[in-house]
């Protein structure tokens, strides 16, 4: 069988929370796929068996790992988990397994049902508290949550099944009982931009001027013709074009002003030419009045294979500053991503700007979705600072160390530290 022959939607991840150890389970690695039959006899069959055999196991329609770096704000060092804040909580605080790859988790959890030996609970989430655990025989608890699909904020809908899985938990908790807890869905398929682009059509929600939605793939070479749209998306704006992808979740400039609302933000021109060259201007208005415009021109070095932003400028209260954005540059297939693109200077000028939760794809957008980030991590970051200060500071100690023992002299043989000294006169 061939990767083609099998669909990306039957991969989904698979999260395990417990109270006790996960030591005897084996562990994932990266880019490892646990297949069905695995995941039921390594993984849930030991969870379901012993004294403490009570396995609660929640699922919902979709689930991926693009989810989760979307709305858990992952960039962020200090994040609480976005909107799977009890998620990461209970991981924190009890021992956890996370599984990113499981094919087909729902024929898995099918095959325990049928053959567990318990007592068996199918319930849907507002129906989770009333569950009758049974104290003599170990409890199968399957929570179907609210589907995503149908909710008409994706970012809400995980919001609020995590919101279930915490207030579950937390009876559990409350009650007692010693469980297993599994998050997964029985699919990865994510909701496409221009599906979601759509709806918000439909609803008569605002959007940029331009309201057609391309719906072809890959890139196209394209004028003018505002054929991108602006959404509100992960608590940012996103725009979304066939050929160009830009996410951006504030614009501050200096240190006062910031732009961050959505309906504000309209495209005036964007172009994609060979995927040689890309181009992207958009304005921000207030009131009706554009108080900015932003204009970007990126490149592709056929050398290096880079992409990277060669011109930008930024037209700020009726003056146009040069902004310094070659840092931004990724390799080709890949996206731009920085949390927080600080301190962009304007060429001979006292303007500066910052870009936070900026993310930017000129070339290769393939189905409307962002390739893999290439992250603006530089080489001398605060880590890597701090692992070399403490290198430095253990090899001077070492070498003080070795300069002290060179300085020590050994006693001559005919030396007696307790006798009297030997004198020995030479006569000329």
């Amino acid at each position: 069988m061939t990767d083609d022959d099998v669909e990306d939607d039957d991969y989904e991840p698979s999260f395990n929370i417990t109270l006790r150890s996960f030591a005897d389970l084996p562990q994932s690695n990266g880019g490892q796929t646990v297949v069905s039959s695995d995941f039921s006899n390594q993984y849930l069959k030991p969870l379901t068996t012993g004294n403490n055999g009570n396995l609660v196991v929640f699922v919902q329609d979709k689930l991926s790992l693009q989810d989760f770096t979307q709305h858990a704000d992952v960039y962020n060092p200090e994040s609480d988990g976005g909107v799977f804040k009890n998620v990461k909580g209970f991981m924190d605080e009890l021992s956890s397994l996370s599984l990113p790859s499981v094919h087909l988790p729902g024929l898995a959890i099918d095959d325990i049902i049928k053959t567990f030996e318990g007592k068996v609970h199918q319930v849907k989430d507002q129906d989770a508290s009333k569950i009758d655990f049974d104290s003599k025989l170990p409890n199968l608890v399957i929570v179907k949550l609210t589907s995503i699909s149908d909710s008409p904020n994706e970012e809400e809908g995980f919001r609020k099944n995590d919101e279930t899985i915490g207030r579950v938990v937390k009876q559990l908790a409350k009650r007692g009982v010693k469980y297993s807890a599994l998050y997964t869905a029985t699919s990865s398929k994510a909701v496409s931009v221009h599906h979601a682009i759509s709806d918000i059509a439909k609803k008569g929600q605002h959007y940029a001027e331009s309201n057609k939605v391309r719906t072809r793939r890959g890139l196209l070479s394209v004028g003018a013709d505002n054929s991108g749209t602006f959404i509100e998306y992960a608590n940012g704006t996103l725009y979304n074009s066939s050929c160009i992808l830009m996410y951006v979740r504030s614009i501050n400039i200096g240190n006062s002003t910031q732009l961050n609302d959505t309906k504000s933000f309209t495209m005036t021109n964007h172009s994609c030419v060979d995927n040689q060259t890309a181009s992207l201007a958009f304005t921000y208005k207030n009131n009706s009045e554009i108080i900015m415009t932003m204009s970007l021109i990126m490149n592709v070095n056929n050398v290096s294979g880079y992409w990277s932003i060669d011109n930008a400028t930024v037209n700020w209260n009726e003056t146009t500053y040069n902004v310094t954005l070659s840092k931004v540059s990724a390799p080709w297939g890949f996206s731009y991503h920085c949390s927080s693109l600080e301190k962009l200077v304007a060429r001979n000028s006292e303007f500066t700007m910052s870009l936070e939760g900026f993310q930017l794809q000129p070339f290769d957008v393939m189905d409307y979705k962002f390739s893999d980030g290439w992250d603006c991590v530089p080489f001398f970051s605060e880590v890597i600072w701090m692992g070399l200060i403490a290198t430095l500071a253990f090899v001077l100690i070492l070498l003080f160390g070795f300069s002290m023992l060179a300085s020590v002299t050994t006693q001559d043989r005919f030396d007696d530290p307790k006798g009297k000294t030997i004198t020995v006169n030479v006569n000329e």
